[in-house]
């Protein structure tokens, strides 16, 4: 009779904490109370306690005072629960407690995380630590539950990703081994037929050194060049770097306009000296790798010319558009001619392509308008050099041209897909650039870059259309 007393005066007992517990609260608070359960398994609660806050690393110093609290991020949140169980509860499973208490035990010892619903904070994905089952025998058919969660976390795990810089740069060098395999296969015979098939090889070699030599001297690479100078030369040289990323700066810079000269003189030495050393390895074309690697001397010397990643590619675009036209004859010798010279030809291109392709990876595109156009840019001189590649049945070429424009598309599109786009603006009246910064970006430190993209007259008479960054 006592236990079944105390049985009885437990339930009592629980009944009037419930009741003063939940009676006097709000009912619009009451309402929102969700009903407590881990995968599935409900159960009561007393009450709860929620830890959260920061990771903090406190360094302290020797006769230093004070300390350095380095934040290492949001902490986990941890979530304490003080429920229960009751005898036939159909609110907390129904059944009995026992068997309430071991699909409990079985929740919490299954692998995996599991969603708790919290009677305040709703649904939450955890990690279940431990729990505690408290049974006496005067509370009869009622356990106490003590239960700790901490918040799970997403399982990430570490991948591999390819550098684009990497792809480029052996893209490049796949494409110039492929290239002198593909020349020294075309020329074996023909070089037998004597010197004038080699004097065909100097003579083509001679006409695309002078077409490097009339693009060093090009007025634009020079104007282009001022603009890497300390200071703010506007949109006059070189569109403010535009396209230059100063990441990509790998020589030392001039400072001064004499130094900038000087700089410009011995770049246009080199491709001098890399031209007059391509026509003496021309006269001896039988040694291919020494042809070869002169040739791509002098597509990398007119490359170095220019500063700008913007002119560089410029430059080495029409580079590659070389064709020397020599007439031959139907004879013997004249076909052999013709094919050396074709054969040069084909080098010469791809040698300024593969200098191509490392000067995309140094231009920055300024939208992502700028890197759609540049793709487009670079796969139309890529596109044309494949069909030329594979009428020519030059395989490995071919393969090596596939792998570059893959490697240009991924690495544009790494650098310039997430950047903003370009959109149009246009205002009732002309407006300083200052002040339709200010209105666009709500920064009118971005002046200068408006007036880049509108090129106005003046910056105070903004054109009243214009395009410009969206953000």
């Amino acid at each position: 009779m006592n236990a079944i007393g105390s049985i009885g005066g437990a339930a009592s007992a629980l009944s009037n904490l419930a009741g003063a517990l939940g009676g006097g609260l709000p009912g619009s608070w009451r309402s929102a109370l969700r009903q407590a359960s881990y995968k599935g398994v409900p159960f009561g609660v007393f009450g709860g306690e929620l830890t959260f806050g920061r990771r903090n690393a406190v360094h302290q110093y020797p006769q230093r005072d004070g300390v350095w609290v380095e934040d290492l991020g949001r902490n986990a949140r941890l979530y304490h629960l003080s429920a229960f169980l009751v005898e036939g509860s159909a609110k907390y499973g129904g059944g009995g407690v026992v068997g309430q208490r071991d699909r409990l035990i079985k929740a919490f010892e299954t692998a995996g995380d599991g969603e708790l619903v919290h009677p305040t904070l709703g649904r939450v994905k955890v990690s279940a630590l431990e729990a505690h089952c408290l049974e006496r025998w005067d509370a009869g058919r009622f356990f106490e539950v003590t239960l700790t969660f901490v918040e799970a976390g997403e399982r990430k795990y570490p991948t591999t990703v390819t550098s684009t810089a990497d792809a480029l740069s052996a893209a490049a060098q796949g494409l110039s081994v492929a290239s002198l395999i593909a020349f020294a296969r075309d020329t074996a015979s023909a070089v037998m037929l004597g010197a004038a098939i080699v004097q065909q090889a100097v003579s083509t070699a001679l006409g695309w050194y002078q077409t490097a030599v009339s693009l060093v001297h090009d007025v634009k690479r020079f104007f282009g060049a001022v603009s890497t100078l300390v200071g703010s030369f506007g949109r006059l040289f070189g569109g403010g770097n535009s396209g230059y990323s100063a990441a990509k700066k790998t020589v030392r810079l001039p400072s001064t306009v004499d130094q900038l000269i000087r700089n410009d003189a011995a770049a246009r030495t080199v491709v001098t000296q890399a031209g007059t050393a391509l026509v003496a390895a021309a006269g001896n074309v039988t040694d291919t790798a020494t042809f070869g690697a002169a040739t791509q001397n002098m597509a990398a010397a007119l490359a170095v010319s220019a500063v700008d990643p913007a002119d560089r590619i410029r430059l080495l675009i029409s580079l590659s558009g070389y064709q020397a036209v020599a007439p031959t004859t139907s004879s013997a010798i004249g076909a052999g001619m013709a094919t050396m010279q074709g054969a040069c030809n084909s080098l010469f291109r791809r040698a300024a392509i593969g200098q191509l392709i490392t000067a995309s990876g140094s231009y920055q595109p300024t939208s992502c308008d700028d890197a759609a156009a540049m793709i487009d840019v670079m796969a139309g001189v890529l596109d044309a050099e494949i069909t030329a590649a594979a009428d020519q049945g030059a395989d490995e070429v071919y393969l090596a041209l596939l792998d570059a424009k893959k490697a240009v598309v991924a690495d544009l599109k790494a650098r310039g897909g997430d950047l903003a786009a370009v959109t149009t603006y246009s205002f009732s009246a002309s407006v300083p650039a200052l002040a339709l910064a200010q209105r666009i970006y709500r920064d009118p430190g971005r002046s200068d870059d408006l007036v880049t993209q509108a090129d106005p007259v003046h910056p105070a008479f903004m054109p009243t259309t214009f395009s410009a960054l969206a953000s």
